[in-house]
């Protein structure tokens, strides 16, 4: 796969193509809600124009997600930096409110579907419970507040630059168990999928949010991270465009004062608003450095070393003269070095000036110059005196 691997192609491009098709669809759902869906169930009244163009936009976005992501050249490392980061910090205070919200919701309906079951001979209290997705909200329950737990340590960890949340790998795969859960409440829901557009919508948001979370789940905990970053940021790119499209136009509606036109049986889901937030800022925090959205150190390529380009007779001329000259410089020191080693491995203290007028120096200079004496002790008999000179 590596060599398929373009490179000068960059993750970024997905990222930015992703948010400006926000831009379109955001407004555009928005417009359904007003003028296309039955505000009692959900259902499509009017199937104009912008019917076809939104779905164009989401397969347009997970199609350029996937083949950008999968082969970009250009990654980050497969891991999220240590330094503090305060906006990804906060994110994640959101991203745990979100699951906490969506535990209290899902024990909510939890209590009301139980205390509506009316026992039967025909009908099992188990088949009620699986049948009305009980089973499958006590699931996501329990998930999302194991999540909360794992966004908290998350939070503090990159409020504080620490390392905290890597340590809980097990914890990090909360966030994935909790969508399998909620793929499950999804599916036995008896509605049409094709007429119940926010549902669709929120299945395909569940499913790319489980591949986010998966691949976040790898690179915070070290296991497997290198094959781990295409996935990241296709899984959040896509996950992220469909959160705000899923969520942001009903919270739209509910700052204008129009949330009667949301339909009771697919309320506002505050859990996507935050996790289209919490992945934003997850992919900004990973993003390469290649459009100048990040310059941490760590994503910093050194640069390449330069390469000679071919010499001159005149500068091969020097380069030759240089390179004897440090071999006769070389080969002097070891002499020197040599002498005055006694025969026990020990440097001798003593030194004796031999009457040559030239500069006495240590045999232990790392580099003698030219016209310079090298002193080997003397015994009584006789010494040796080494000199270095231009014609040597």
């Amino acid at each position: 796969m590596k060599t398929l691997k373009a490179a000068s192609l960059s993750p970024n491009g997905a990222i930015i193509l992703a948010a400006v098709f926000t831009l379109f669809a955001v407004p555009l759902r928005t417009f359904q809600y007003l003028n296309c869906l039955d505000p009692e169930t959900g259902f499509w009244t009017v199937r104009d124009v912008t019917v076809p163009v939104l779905y164009a936009l989401v397969i347009a976005v997970a199609v350029f997600a996937f083949f950008i992501s999968l082969f970009s050249g250009i990654m980050p490392k497969p891991e999220f930096s240590k330094q503090k980061d305060t906006p990804f910090g906060v994110a994640a205070i959101l991203m745990g409110l979100g699951f906490a919200s969506d535990a209290f919701f899902c024990v909510r309906d939890i209590i009301t579907t139980y205390n509506s079951i009316v026992p039967s001979e025909d009908l099992s209290l188990g088949y009620q419970l699986i049948s009305s997705g009980t089973i499958g909200r006590c699931g996501q329950a329990l998930f999302a507040v194991l999540s909360v737990v794992y966004l908290a340590f998350l939070a503090v960890a990159k409020l504080t630059g620490t390392a905290l949340h890597e340590s809980h790998k097990l914890l990090a795969l909360s966030p994935v168990l909790w969508g399998v859960f909620r793929l499950l409440v999804h599916f036995v829901e008896p509605i049409s999928y094709k007429n119940v557009s926010q549902l669709l919508l929120e299945i395909c948001l569940v499913v790319f949010a489980m591949i986010f979370w998966f691949a976040f789940a790898r690179l915070s905990s070290g296991v497997n991270a290198e094959s781990s970053m295409w996935l990241f940021f296709f899984g959040g790119i896509t996950a992220a465009f469909l959160g705000f499209v899923c969520a942001l136009a009903p919270f739209i509606l509910i700052l204008t004062g129009k949330a009667s036109l949301i339909p009771p049986s697919r309320p506002m889901q505050y859990v996507d608003l935050a996790f289209a937030i919490f992945a934003t800022c997850a992919l900004f925090n990973a993003m390469p450095k290649t459009v100048g959205l990040n310059s941490r150190d760590e994503f910093k390529e050194e640069p390449a070393p330069e390469v000679p380009g071919k010499m001159t007779r005149a500068e091969r001329k020097r380069e030759r003269a240089r390179l004897e000259k440090e071999a006769a410089e070389e080969r002097a020191y070891q002499l020197a070095a040599m002498a005055a080693t006694a025969e026990d491995g020990t440097i001798r203290s003593a030194f004796e000036d031999t009457g040559a007028d030239v500069a006495e120096v240590d045999v232990d200079a790392p580099n003698p110059g030219r016209t310079e004496s090298f002193w080997k002790s003397v015994d009584e008999d006789d010494g040796e005196h080494f000199v270095v000179t231009d014609e040597e």
